[in-house]
């Protein structure tokens, strides 16, 4: 049976991602007992349809972090402005960067990434074929 993501589904407790690494917590589905931890790391969306929107999402966040930025620096004006201007166009920077990863990835890509961090934990679990799905060991 080639693992699918539907199949997982309720064996995953937790899920985190940072950057390009999803981190999964899983769990027995029948008993809520948690098998342990594994991670992999998403894949970049290499489609059209996902490289236009990463586009247009860089788009916005871009336009408004710097509509911010401006905004700010103009409630004071003169030098005290700059100053905040600059400290708010750095933050947005920042936060322009942390959004660009995490447009790289769709859901399709996370799934992907979830199904692979099973790989590793999976000999802790057995199929269960009536209820189609996995149950601890």
């Amino acid at each position: 049976m080639s693992t699918t993501y539907d199949a997982i589904a309720s064996n995953i407790a937790a899920v985190t991602v940072s950057g390009s690494t999803v981190q999964v917590t899983w769990q027995c589905p029948e008993t809520g007992r948690r098998m342990g931890e594994s991670s992999a790391n998403m894949q970049a969306d290499p489609s059209v349809g996902g490289r236009v929107q990463s586009t247009v999402k860089r788009s916005v966040v871009s336009e408004v972090t710097s509509g911010a930025a401006r905004f700010i620096g103009n409630l004071l004006g003169g030098s005290a402005g700059r100053v905040l201007r600059d400290a708010a166009g750095t933050a947005a920077s920042d936060l322009r960067n942390k959004a660009d990863s995490a447009m790289e990835y769709s859901e399709a890509s996370r799934r992907a990434a979830i199904v692979a961090a099973f790989a590793s934990v999976e000999s802790s679990f057995q199929w269960d074929d009536r209820k189609q799905r996995f149950r601890a060991r």
